[in-house]
């Protein structure tokens, strides 16, 4: 039997989806729904194929990779078994900013 691969939402991850959630909702529901289908199966994706991301050094030195959903919104993770994802950023964040205060 194959034990199933899982993630892990860091707190500030769980916050970062709900503010994208309540963002979109304001305008369009059914498009909340599609996007937050899509994050949480791009989590999945990642517990399959940690190191499809990329360091981005530039942005942080942090050890974490990122990967992006769709083109607005970067997945910031960390880990292998089992991935970690620590932040849920839109790409027009200043997210060096927001990655300053660690994760």
């Amino acid at each position: 039997m194959t034990q199933r691969k899982t993630y892990i939402l860091s707190p500030q991850a769980e916050n970062d989806i709900a503010r994208i959630y309540a963002y979109i909702a304001g305008d369009n529901p059914d498009a909340t729904e599609r996007m937050l289908d899509k994050l949480l199966s791009a989590c999945d994706l990642l517990t399959d194929n940690p190191r499809i991301g990329h360091y981005r050094s530039d942005l942080t030195r942090l050890p974490v990779r990122f990967w992006l959903v769709q083109p607005r919104y970067f997945l910031i993770y960390r880990g292998e078994a089992p991935v970690e994802i620590v932040r849920v950023l839109a790409t027009n964040m200043d997210i060096a900013r927001e990655l300053k205060s660690g994760v």
